[in-house]
């Protein structure tokens, strides 16, 4: 019996290298894949705490978006459930939907997850951040240092 293909994750903000939640791959044992793209653009938003959230499509029907940048992971399952739980799927923060993107370097096309804002308040999101105008491409260190100054706990 062949294995099933691993899931893979697709991560665009603080879960990246170098970023403040970045440990949480670390602990769970998450192999890097690599950088990757999202094949299609896509609405990348920066929410309250400095918090970057992609937006399911419909949420921003109007814009074109951007091309997202980010990184692949292959989480275990178990692993898949801790991030799920710190995405807050259970509560409707986050939703875990597929993407496809672009490996880079080999441009190869991957089948991915990602979490998506959750769309009983992606539209909002999406317009009281500035709409089209205020999509990014990458989630960058200066965004994560506002996240860090800005967090609840700090």
């Amino acid at each position: 019996m062949a294995e099933a293909t691993p899931t893979r994750v697709f991560v665009y903000g603080t879960l990246k290298r170098g970023f403040p939640n970045h440990p949480l791959l670390v602990a769970c044992a998450s192999p890097f894949v690599g950088a990757a793209s999202t094949a299609a653009p896509a609405s990348l938003v920066i929410g309250p705490y400095s918090v970057p959230f992609l937006l399911p499509t419909s949420s921003s029907s109007s814009s074109s978006g951007r091309v997202v940048s980010g990184e692949l992971y292959a989480p275990s399952p178990a692993a898949l459930a801790e991030l799920d739980a710190f995405e807050g799927t259970h509560i409707g923060v986050y939703e875990r939907r597929p993407i496809t993107v672009v490996a880079d370097g080999s441009g190869e096309v991957v089948e991915a997850e990602a979490y998506f804002a959750h769309p009983s308040y992606a539209e909002a999101l999406w317009r009281r951040c500035g709409g089209e105008a205020a999509e990014i491409g990458e989630y960058t260190a200066d965004h994560a240092n506002r996240f860090l100054a800005t967090a609840p706990d700090n």
